[in-house]
Protein backbone atom coordinates (compact mmCIF):
# COMPACT_ATOMS: atom_id res chain seq x y z
CA UNK A 1 0.00 0.00 0.00
CA UNK A 2 1.38 3.57 -0.55
CA UNK A 3 -0.72 5.83 1.70
CA UNK A 4 1.97 6.89 3.83
CA UNK A 5 5.20 7.87 4.46
CA UNK A 6 8.05 6.11 6.78
CA UNK A 7 9.23 7.81 9.71
CA UNK A 8 12.90 7.69 11.51
CA UNK A 9 11.45 6.03 14.63
CA UNK A 10 9.51 3.20 12.36
CA UNK A 11 10.38 -0.20 13.20
CA UNK A 12 12.51 -2.13 10.34
CA UNK A 13 11.38 -5.24 8.94
CA UNK A 14 13.38 -7.63 7.00
CA UNK A 15 12.78 -7.09 3.14
CA UNK A 16 11.30 -10.45 1.90
CA UNK A 17 13.72 -12.45 -0.67
CA UNK A 18 10.88 -11.70 -3.68
CA UNK A 19 11.59 -7.92 -2.83
CA UNK A 20 15.10 -8.52 -2.39
CA UNK A 21 15.70 -6.67 -6.17
CA UNK A 22 13.07 -3.73 -5.89
CA UNK A 23 14.71 -0.55 -5.19
CA UNK A 24 14.58 0.94 -1.19
CA UNK A 25 14.15 4.02 0.40
CA UNK A 26 14.27 4.45 4.48
CA UNK A 27 14.76 0.41 4.94
CA UNK A 28 11.59 -0.39 3.10
CA UNK A 29 11.12 -2.06 -0.47
CA UNK A 30 9.37 1.22 -2.19
CA UNK A 31 6.40 -0.19 -3.78
CA UNK A 32 6.02 -1.03 -7.38
CA UNK A 33 2.98 1.53 -7.28
CA UNK A 34 4.74 4.65 -5.93
CA UNK A 35 5.55 8.06 -7.48
CA UNK A 36 9.47 8.37 -7.73
CA UNK A 37 12.16 10.59 -8.74
CA UNK A 38 14.81 9.07 -11.38
CA UNK A 39 16.00 6.08 -10.74
CA UNK A 40 13.77 4.94 -8.68
CA UNK A 41 15.31 5.77 -5.09
CA UNK A 42 13.78 8.99 -3.96
CA UNK A 43 10.37 7.83 -3.35
CA UNK A 44 6.81 10.57 -3.24
CA UNK A 45 6.02 8.50 -0.06
CA UNK A 46 1.91 8.62 -0.63
CA UNK A 47 1.83 9.42 -3.93
CA UNK A 48 0.66 7.19 -6.98
CA UNK A 49 2.71 6.77 -10.24
CA UNK A 50 -0.46 7.21 -12.56
CA UNK A 51 1.39 5.53 -15.63
CA UNK A 52 2.06 2.26 -13.44
CA UNK A 53 -0.81 2.60 -11.64
CA UNK A 54 -2.86 1.65 -15.28
CA UNK A 55 -0.72 -1.09 -15.54
CA UNK A 56 -1.03 -2.39 -12.46
CA UNK A 57 -4.20 -2.49 -13.31
CA UNK A 58 -4.70 -3.14 -16.94
CA UNK A 59 -2.15 -6.01 -16.73
CA UNK A 60 -3.58 -7.51 -13.18
CA UNK A 61 0.10 -6.99 -10.94
CA UNK A 62 0.72 -6.63 -7.67
CA UNK A 63 1.09 -2.86 -6.56
CA UNK A 64 3.70 -4.01 -4.46
CA UNK A 65 6.04 -6.17 -6.57
CA UNK A 66 5.05 -5.52 -10.21
CA UNK A 67 4.83 -8.73 -11.12
CA UNK A 68 1.26 -10.58 -12.39
CA UNK A 69 -1.28 -11.89 -10.09
CA UNK A 70 -2.21 -15.49 -10.04
CA UNK A 71 -5.40 -16.22 -12.50
CA UNK A 72 -6.53 -19.69 -11.94
CA UNK A 73 -7.51 -21.55 -8.01
CA UNK A 74 -6.20 -22.59 -4.78
CA UNK A 75 -4.01 -21.01 -2.18
CA UNK A 76 -1.28 -20.05 -5.05
CA UNK A 77 -3.45 -17.70 -6.69
CA UNK A 78 -5.08 -16.03 -4.22
CA UNK A 79 -4.89 -12.13 -4.33
CA UNK A 80 -5.08 -9.64 -0.93
CA UNK A 81 -7.11 -6.18 -1.71
CA UNK A 82 -6.96 -3.37 1.11
CA UNK A 83 -10.20 -2.19 1.18
CA UNK A 84 -12.27 0.45 4.05
CA UNK A 85 -15.86 0.45 5.17
CA UNK A 86 -16.96 2.89 2.43
CA UNK A 87 -15.11 0.72 -0.18
CA UNK A 88 -17.32 -2.16 0.37
CA UNK A 89 -20.42 -0.08 0.24
CA UNK A 90 -19.68 1.23 -2.41
CA UNK A 91 -18.59 -2.08 -4.10
CA UNK A 92 -15.32 -1.08 -5.40
CA UNK A 93 -11.63 -0.59 -3.97
CA UNK A 94 -8.84 2.01 -5.32
CA UNK A 95 -6.38 0.43 -4.18
CA UNK A 96 -4.37 -2.36 -6.81
CA UNK A 97 -4.44 -6.07 -5.33
CA UNK A 98 -1.46 -7.43 -4.24
CA UNK A 99 -0.07 -10.94 -3.89
CA UNK A 100 -0.28 -12.29 -0.23
CA UNK A 101 3.46 -12.43 0.83
CA UNK A 102 3.46 -8.90 0.03
CA UNK A 103 0.44 -7.89 1.48
CA UNK A 104 1.68 -8.99 4.93
CA UNK A 105 4.90 -7.35 4.33
CA UNK A 106 2.53 -4.05 3.67
CA UNK A 107 1.00 -4.67 6.89
CA UNK A 108 4.28 -4.71 8.95
CA UNK A 109 5.89 -1.63 6.86
CA UNK A 110 3.41 1.02 5.96
CA UNK A 111 3.02 3.05 9.19
CA UNK A 112 -0.69 3.50 7.83
CA UNK A 113 -1.61 -0.04 7.98
CA UNK A 114 0.16 -0.60 11.10
CA UNK A 115 -1.17 1.91 12.65
CA UNK A 116 1.38 4.02 13.41
CA UNK A 117 -0.15 7.20 11.27
CA UNK A 118 -2.80 9.04 12.67
CA UNK A 119 -3.46 10.75 9.21
CA UNK A 120 -2.97 10.44 5.88
CA UNK A 121 0.35 12.12 4.48
CA UNK A 122 -0.70 15.86 3.65
CA UNK A 123 2.37 16.88 1.76
CA UNK A 124 2.05 14.36 -1.29
CA UNK A 125 -0.16 16.18 -3.47
CA UNK A 126 1.74 19.34 -3.45
CA UNK A 127 5.43 17.21 -3.83
CA UNK A 128 3.96 16.20 -6.93
CA UNK A 129 4.59 19.71 -8.41
CA UNK A 130 7.67 20.40 -6.69
CA UNK A 131 10.74 19.43 -8.88
CA UNK A 132 14.21 18.66 -7.64
CA UNK A 133 17.27 19.12 -8.36
CA UNK A 134 18.16 16.54 -11.39
CA UNK A 135 17.03 18.52 -14.69
CA UNK A 136 16.59 14.98 -16.50
CA UNK A 137 14.06 13.96 -13.78
CA UNK A 138 10.52 13.38 -15.47
CA UNK A 139 9.20 15.28 -11.86
CA UNK A 140 9.19 18.39 -14.06
CA UNK A 141 6.16 17.07 -16.38
CA UNK A 142 4.73 15.44 -12.90
CA UNK A 143 1.10 16.97 -12.73
CA UNK A 144 -1.10 17.35 -9.49
CA UNK A 145 -4.21 15.29 -8.93
CA UNK A 146 -7.66 16.87 -9.35
CA UNK A 147 -9.15 17.48 -5.92
CA UNK A 148 -11.80 14.53 -6.69
CA UNK A 149 -9.68 12.28 -6.65
CA UNK A 150 -8.88 9.57 -3.98
CA UNK A 151 -5.33 10.84 -2.98
CA UNK A 152 -6.36 14.49 -2.78
CA UNK A 153 -9.44 13.70 -0.59
CA UNK A 154 -7.10 11.85 2.05
CA UNK A 155 -4.62 14.31 2.45
CA UNK A 156 -4.26 14.94 5.83
CA UNK A 157 -7.51 13.40 7.09
CA UNK A 158 -7.66 10.97 10.04
CA UNK A 159 -6.65 7.74 8.72
CA UNK A 160 -9.39 5.23 8.24
CA UNK A 161 -9.55 1.74 9.20
CA UNK A 162 -8.56 -0.86 6.95
CA UNK A 163 -9.00 -4.62 6.06
CA UNK A 164 -7.28 -7.11 4.14
CA UNK A 165 -9.76 -8.80 1.87
CA UNK A 166 -8.50 -12.24 0.66
CA UNK A 167 -10.12 -13.20 -2.76
CA UNK A 168 -9.62 -15.99 -5.51
CA UNK A 169 -7.49 -14.88 -8.51
CA UNK A 170 -10.75 -15.66 -10.79
CA UNK A 171 -13.08 -13.33 -8.46
CA UNK A 172 -10.37 -9.82 -9.31
CA UNK A 173 -11.46 -7.79 -11.79
CA UNK A 174 -11.46 -4.13 -12.58
CA UNK A 175 -14.01 -2.05 -13.35
CA UNK A 176 -15.38 1.72 -13.67
CA UNK A 177 -17.41 3.43 -11.33
CA UNK A 178 -19.21 6.95 -11.61
CA UNK A 179 -18.39 9.48 -9.02
CA UNK A 180 -21.07 10.59 -5.98
CA UNK A 181 -21.02 13.05 -3.65
CA UNK A 182 -18.43 11.43 -1.32
CA UNK A 183 -16.43 9.58 -3.77
CA UNK A 184 -14.65 10.46 -7.21
CA UNK A 185 -15.22 7.91 -10.32
CA UNK A 186 -12.79 6.54 -11.72
CA UNK A 187 -11.78 2.58 -12.14
CA UNK A 188 -10.79 0.39 -9.08
CA UNK A 189 -11.29 -4.11 -7.86
CA UNK A 190 -15.20 -5.05 -7.95
CA UNK A 191 -16.21 -6.04 -4.33
CA UNK A 192 -19.49 -6.38 -5.22
CA UNK A 193 -21.01 -9.95 -5.40
CA UNK A 194 -17.25 -11.25 -4.95
CA UNK A 195 -16.68 -13.65 -2.49
CA UNK A 196 -14.42 -13.00 -0.03
CA UNK A 197 -12.63 -16.14 1.54
CA UNK A 198 -10.64 -14.19 4.48
CA UNK A 199 -11.55 -10.63 6.34
CA UNK A 200 -8.43 -9.19 8.76
CA UNK A 201 -9.04 -6.00 10.35
CA UNK A 202 -4.79 -4.68 9.80
CA UNK A 203 -5.91 -1.23 11.42
CA UNK A 204 -8.80 0.70 13.38
CA UNK A 205 -9.75 3.94 14.19
CA UNK A 206 -9.94 5.53 17.61
CA UNK A 207 -14.00 5.36 17.43
CA UNK A 208 -15.20 2.15 19.25
CA UNK A 209 -18.22 1.47 17.04
CA UNK A 210 -17.78 -1.84 14.65
CA UNK A 211 -17.74 -1.65 10.87
CA UNK A 212 -20.03 -3.10 8.45
CA UNK A 213 -16.45 -5.08 8.02
CA UNK A 214 -16.06 -5.87 11.20
CA UNK A 215 -19.64 -8.25 11.05
CA UNK A 216 -19.02 -9.01 7.91
CA UNK A 217 -15.38 -10.48 9.25
CA UNK A 218 -17.34 -12.06 12.58
CA UNK A 219 -19.65 -14.04 10.24
CA UNK A 220 -16.81 -15.12 7.63
CA UNK A 221 -15.17 -16.61 10.86
CA UNK A 222 -17.93 -18.15 11.83
CA UNK A 223 -18.97 -19.84 8.89
CA UNK A 224 -15.02 -21.16 9.40
CA UNK A 225 -15.70 -22.98 12.62
CA UNK A 226 -19.02 -24.35 12.06
CA UNK A 227 -17.85 -25.86 8.57
CA UNK A 228 -14.62 -26.96 10.31
CA UNK A 229 -12.17 -25.20 8.13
Amino acid sequence: MNSAVPSSNSPRHPIPAHLHDAPTAQGLAIPYLTLCHRGRRSPVWGAIDPERYALVLGLRLCQVCGNELGKGEGPGNQVVVFIRPQDWLRGIAPEAGLHPECAAYSTQGCPMLAGRMPTYRSNAVAARITPCDDLECDCRRWTAPGPESDEAQRAGKPADSWYAALIDARDYQIMHVDGDKSSPSGYGVRLREVPIRRLRKVRGTASSEPTVLDMLAAALDLDRLTEGR
